[in-house]
């Protein structure tokens, strides 16, 4: 039962690192002709979000 509440710690943190894994695939996904100023920032929002939420749950 001790390893539970340790997972849920580990939580915020296994987002930021899915996170970060989907920002770099959005990233890599775009054409060679060059990037829209909008899809850069699209592709960083679930990092942002991630990085929110981590930052949150490191405060209590």
């Amino acid at each position: 039962m001790t390893s539970f509440p340790m997972a849920l710690r580990r939580l915020p943190l296994l987002l930021l690192v899915l996170a970060s894994l989907i920002s770099l695939a959005a990233f890599d996904a775009v054409p060679d002709q060059g990037i829209h100023p909008l899809a850069w920032m699209a592709s960083l929002l679930p990092l942002q979000l991630a990085a929110l939420l981590w930052a949150l749950s490191r405060q209590r």
